[in-house]
């Protein structure tokens, strides 16, 4: 198969690929399929995928890429910054985190539904907006504002 003649149900798929430095490497498959725009895509797995079912399995792992990016980013903006060893403050810290990411995330679905009527695919709000609404909304409520 030549490269430049994929389809969607094409795919090049490299076993025994070797990633990470000469001393310190994993084996896994590199596949490569081109996306619905003709763009060729790479992910790897640590299983044998048939090349029919390649693009199938791409499109798995992209819901998966969004979920992982939204923990990315409840990491960074919404997990509180403690040095304490108390696990019972950890986890109400990072339940407390869970939820107003949840709520982030419900709060740009109304909003989009509000004002495109549809469900954006990036957030309109910006989590570091978001968590400074927040800080102000609590800053006025306990100020008596």
């Amino acid at each position: 198969m030549e490269k430049d003649s994929m389809n969607l149900q094409d795919a090049l798929i490299y076993e025994d690929f070797k990633i990470g430095t000469k001393k310190r490497y994993e084996t896994v498959n590199l596949i490569i399929v081109k996306d619905k725009k003709g763009i060729k895509r790479c992910f790897i797995c640590n299983f044998k995928i048939v090349p029919c079912l390649a693009y199938r399995f791409y499109e798995w792992y992209s819901k998966r890429w969004g979920i992982e990016t939204g923990y990315r980013n409840k990491e960074h903006d919404f997990k509180a910054r403690t040095t304490t060893k108390n696990y019972c403050i950890m986890l109400f810290y990072f339940l407390f985190s869970c939820c107003l990411y949840n709520l982030w995330v419900l709060v740009n679905i109304c909003v989009s539904l509000i004002i495109y009527g549809r469900i954006k695919d990036k957030p309109i709000i910006t989590a570091k907006l978001f968590v400074i609404l927040l800080y102000k909304v609590q800053m006025e409520y306990f100020s008596g504002g």
